[in-house]
């Protein structure tokens, strides 16, 4: 139950990367359940059932399957009091507050291309995890961050449906990629979760810069179209 009950609390806290397909999907199978009922049209039966497993499949990817990949990157990373994190396209501030909450930077830096609901809400989520004064909102284009060279210790880059992150543009790719680089410390790491097609882009983008990456592997990451990598000065 308590599982359960934590579940819920984080997608009411996080939201999900999918709204509107698990919204269809919810509404669609009520549709046909409806007319099921009120028509007799049992026929209908498999498409509601689908529709149903699709929502749940959306939900559980951003809520449960996204948050364990961050989770497991921040248990077996350690961090010093006197460094310095960077969340960039930071959204809810699932990764923000995460890195914030169970590490022990010294401070955790979160941008976001424009103040939104969803920043409005990571300012919430921060006070609920008492970590507000751990961290701080820019507003900012991610291809331009408003960090100096080499100035944090670790960056998290965790993709969200429809954001810069998930544009296949090669220059939108090499731009980020390259801002992630340029703020990065010798010493630092990077992190990122994203469809495979796009890890792979930004796997080869950092690679042919002399970087080496090592992907982070979890069970049933195919079906739920995720994967992540770790990047790092060679």
């Amino acid at each position: 139950m308590n599982k359960f009950t934590g579940w819920v609390k984080h997608w009411y806290r996080y939201k999900t990367d999918e709204p509107y397909i698990i919204s269809a999907a919810i509404v669609g199978s009520l549709a046909m359940f409806g007319s099921i009922l009120m028509d007799r049209k049992k026929h209908l039966y498999i498409y509601a059932i689908i529709l149903v497993l699709i929502a749940l499949w959306a939900l559980f990817r951003s809520v449960t399957f996204k948050k364990n990949f961050v989770r497991d990157f921040i248990k077996q990373s350690h961090f010093n009091p006197n460094q310095v994190g960077l969340d960039i396209g930071t959204g809810t501030g699932y990764a923000l507050i995460k890195l914030a909450r169970d590490t022990d930077l010294e401070k955790v830096y979160g941008v976001e291309d424009k103040y939104q609901y969803t920043v409005r809400r990571l300012e919430k989520n921060a006070v609920l995890e008492n970590v507000k004064n751990k961290i701080e909102i820019t507003t900012a284009d991610i291809n331009k961050i408003p960090f100096e060279d080499r100035s944090v210790d670790v960056v998290t880059a965790i993709s969200a449906n429809g954001n810069q992150f998930s544009t296949p543009k090669k220059a939108i790719i090499q731009s980020i990629s390259y801002e992630m680089k340029r703020v990065l410390k010798p010493s630092g790491v990077m992190f990122m979760v994203n469809t495979p097609s796009m890890i792979k882009k930004y796997a080869s983008a950092f690679e042919k810069s002399g970087f080496e990456v090592t992907y982070m592997h979890r069970r049933f990451e195919r079906f739920f179209f995720l994967r992540s990598i770790i990047v790092k000065y060679k």
